[in-house]
């Protein structure tokens, strides 16, 4: 039986070190044994691209690995797998609000991950994705599996289709028994189903949950007729050709291109195995809280979103530049509001400070203020520990005010948008 990779959960830009680290108590130190400090090492130094995602350094005499801003699966070994979660509270808590996120992921399978409502979300993310897309191929094949015609040309003993009088005398003329016909055969063997198949047995390999194996099993029983691919980023070019009958399988496409290793999130990862599914918080945040406010927004007409009529320099050699892409425009009774959503983690335990806030951040909500012509401007980061109410309002000038507001994705996404239609409106 397969053995389950140990699985390492660590929150995103935390630490990982060996045991002999644990005397330094550093926050967000997680500590493995030495034989698994020295395999993740190892594959920092040697993998292509994995100094995107971790990197080594050394403090108060002990070797140390930093996670970055990525968050998802990373295989290291065949036996050593790290879960990077977004850092919002426990790692319970962190895994339930990426899959709640990851369900808006722009571009993506992930809407139909289960809505992660509890803290309490002890599943793998592996397994979870997995059970996920075999819910998707369940569904898709309890609607019957799709079958689709494909021309056939072969020398047969009887007449079917339509005769070919030049094949005939090229292949078969010392063979009177035989016809060179073509004629269309019906069948279940097209790319499309062969990719779900390919990834099944690819599944089928590197799951460990007795149920996810039979229920693999299951599914492939029904696959008999179908073979797997060579090729899988060939195999999906050509499903996205075929008409217009295999297009309920998009959904389950686009999970096998993931679950495969076939589609990065934002992450170039050189050369690493493709169990490996990661994603850019940024990116994950922005499109979480975008998807809430045009959906929950009192008034969803009036949003728009990456709106891009502006631009920094309005003339240069005849024609503007540098186009300025707000995330959220919301325009009601005569007023601009401008939302920006940004994941970083603010502190607003001291006045004093500037809160953690980036100065790019505020450059960048100024330009876009004047160039659209809006007073009161949001930037939007994740609620955390330290960071709970709307921290004081910053004044660019007279006519132009900076609000920092939050967003907790350990809430109902409902919830945090009507929370945050008082606070914008009430401005």
């Amino acid at each position: 039986m397969m053995k389950r990779p140990e699985l390492i959960a660590v929150l995103e830009n935390g630490l990982i070190g060996s045991e002999r680290a644990q005397a330094n108590q550093l926050p967000g130190l997680v500590t493995v044994s030495d034989a698994v400090f020295q395999a993740i090492r190892q594959f920092v130094l040697e993998t292509e691209g994995a100094d995107e995602l971790l990197t080594l350094f050394r403090q108060k005499g002990c070797d140390l690995i930093k996670v970055r801003n990525y968050v998802g699966l990373l295989l290291v070994t065949r036996d050593i797998q790290l879960e990077i979660l977004p850092k919002v509270g426990t790692t319970g808590e962190g895994r339930a609000s990426l899959l709640r996120m990851l369900r808006y992921l722009r571009h993506s399978p992930f809407k139909t991950l289960p809505n992660a409502l509890t803290s309490d979300t002890r599943l793998p993310l592996w397994d979870v994705f997995v059970s996920t897309f075999l819910t998707t191929v369940e569904a898709l094949v309890g609607q019957g599996i799709q079958q689709t015609y494909r021309l056939v040309e072969g020398n047969e003993r009887y007449w079917k289709g339509k005769f070919q009088a030049g094949r005939q005398l090229r292949e078969n003329a010392w063979h009177a028994e035989r016809l060179a016909v073509r004629y269309d055969v019906l069948t279940a063997d097209v790319p499309p189903n062969r990719v779900l198949k390919t990834t099944l047995l690819y599944l089928q390999n590197r799951t460990v949950v007795p149920a996810l194996q039979q229920r693999i099993r299951q599914l492939l029983s029904l696959f008999d007729d179908v073979s797997p691919v060579d090729s899988v980023a060939d195999a999906l070019r050509e499903s996205r050709r075929t008409n217009r009958l295999f297009a309920r399988y998009e959904l389950a496409l686009r999970w096998a291109e993931a679950l495969l290793g076939q589609r990065a999130y934002g992450v170039k990862t050189g050369s690493m195995d493709s169990l490996s599914l990661l994603f850019p918080m940024e990116q994950v945040f922005e499109d979480y809280v975008t998807h809430g406010i045009r959906t929950y927004w009192p008034e969803p007409d009036r949003v728009t979103v990456q709106e891009s009529s502006a631009h920094l320099v309005d003339e240069h050699a005849g024609i503007p530049k540098f186009k300025l892409r707000p995330d959220i425009l919301i325009r009601r009774a005569g007023r601009l509001l401008v939302l920006d959503a940004k994941w970083k983690r603010i502190d607003s335990r001291e006045p004093g400070s500037s809160y953690g806030i980036d100065q790019a951040d505020l450059y960048q909500l100024y330009a876009y203020g004047k160039k659209y012509g809006a007073d009161d401007l949001f930037l939007i980061y994740p609620a955390n520990e330290h960071f709970q109410k709307p921290i004081p309002s910053f004044g660019y000038d007279a006519s132009t005010r900076l609000h920092i507001v939050s967003v907790d994705p350990r809430n109902r996404l409902a919830d945090e948008v009507e929370k945050l239609v008082q606070q914008t409106l009430a401005k």
